[in-house]
């Protein structure tokens, strides 16, 4: 099979997912990372490639409710 190299883990929600390369943790897929056809957290991937998100948080004084 093309993805044995991959080891697969139960999630706590109950989801069957893969395990980080790097750490082991459990993820599901939706939350897992890939580099080069591995699996890894959002930490290692970080680690891994050097990319970091590209979102920027806007802090606000007043809320737009509250003026």
């Amino acid at each position: 099979m093309p993805h044995e190299h991959i080891p697969l883990a139960q999630t706590p929600n109950g989801e069957l997912g893969p395990r980080c390369k790097s750490c082991g943790t459990r993820l599901t897929f939706g939350e897992a990372m890939v580099v080069d056809k591995h699996y890894y957290c959002w930490e290692h991937y970080v680690e891994v490639t050097g990319a970091d998100s590209a979102t920027v948080e806007i802090q606000r004084e007043t809320r737009f409710w509250k003026e």
